[in-house]
């Protein structure tokens, strides 16, 4: 009988100093297991994403992964029902001409082809009239302008990221305008910029397809 009190004793002290410990100390354990925290994100944020991923390559998984060689031999989608608008502005002679091509004949990606349907209203330097209706744009990025109201016509969001399928551009790019003008006139000007053949999909629009 007094041995099974020694050790219930002993526990109590055990419990009482545990909790004695942590409630004062409690502070310091909160500030190790924060700084614990701040150093693996700095770890994993480093180390673990040190591979880069090669443009090409993340294109092609995105183009298996959503099957767009199927998607765009699909001729159903009536891409040649939007009106697009390019624009060259930079200083490579030809360039709106070139995407054009490749708008309206499709891409060859790691041997697999990629149908372009598209009917271009427009293909053309972009100008001082041009900045007066889209306002000023940096030269060094591609911009995407969309000009209908997706609110009053929400089936055309699905052109819109077919679109962006197409061209491999991400939705951060794109930005609305629906003037009664350019509403007028087009669905969606694409203004190149120096940057058109990084991180997309028109960076395969350098050889023409027949």
């Amino acid at each position: 009988m007094l041995k099974k009190r020694k050790k219930q004793t002993k526990t109590n002290f055990i419990n009482n100093l545990n909790f004695s410990f942590l409630s004062n100390n409690y502070l310091i354990i909160l500030s190790l297991i924060l700084f614990s925290a701040i150093v693996y994100s700095i770890i994993d944020s480093n180390f673990s994403n040190q591979e880069k991923i090669d443009a090409s390559e993340y294109n092609l998984k995105q183009i298996q992964k959503l099957d767009l060689n199927k998607l765009y031999n699909n001729k159903n989608l009536s891409h040649h029902e939007v009106k697009i608008w390019i624009l060259n502005n930079t200083n490579e002679r030809g360039l709106a001409s070139k995407i054009r091509d490749c708008f309206e004949k499709g891409y060859i990606i790691k041997n697999k082809k990629i149908k372009g349907d598209y009917s271009i209203l427009k293909q053309d330097n972009f100008t001082k009239n041009d900045q007066y209706d889209l306002g000023h744009i940096d030269k060094d990025k591609t911009q995407i302008f969309v000009h209908v109201d997706t609110g009053k016509d929400p089936k055309f969001k699905t052109h819109i990221q077919e679109f962006l399928s197409f061209t491999g551009f991400p939705n951060k790019r794109i930005k609305y305008m629906t003037s009664w003008k350019l509403t007028q006139e087009r669905d969606i000007t694409i203004v190149i910029g120096s940057d058109w053949n990084e991180n997309s999909n028109l960076n395969y629009c350098k050889d023409s397809i027949n």
